[in-house]
């Protein structure tokens, strides 16, 4: 049996970075997306059941569930808010270590139709942002 190189399997078994740059952009957005969604839900769902609770039991004070509702869509941007910033901070992780290029990864990404993309020009402007400070 011939020594293998441990070094040489672990190059070969690495995707290309622009590869993995766009994969975890689409695991980023659908994350996103699926938070939205939990909120739209939550929200609705305790919108609705309020009022049906103070209906039910006439008690208008049942309708003072609806102060939750700021709290869940503060919820949201603060782990909405984490979500990209790790997902920016690992970009740049992949630019500064890997040589990623930013403007491929834009123009690729841009390129891509079903991506929502106010979306995606929001979190290609944190890219621009920070490419900039450097």
């Amino acid at each position: 049996m011939s020594p293998q190189n441990p070094g040489a399997t672990a190059a070969a078994a690495e995707k290309p970075v622009l590869l993995e740059a766009i994969n975890l952009t689409f695991r980023t957005m659908e994350r996103r997306s699926r938070q939205y969604r939990n909120l739209v839900i939550a929200v609705s769902l305790t919108a609705m059941a309020s009022v049906i609770l103070a209906v039910i039991f006439r008690r208008w004070v049942v309708l003072s569930t609806g102060f939750a509702l700021p709290l869940y869509v503060g919820g949201f941007l603060f782990l909405d808010h984490r979500l990209v910033t790790t997902w920016r901070r690992r970009v740049l992780h992949m630019r500064d270590k890997r040589g990623l290029s930013l403007a491929q990864l834009a123009q690729i990404l841009s390129g891509l139709r079903h991506l929502p993309q106010a979306s995606l020009r929001s979190m290609l402007a944190a890219l621009a942002s920070e490419r900039a400070r450097t």
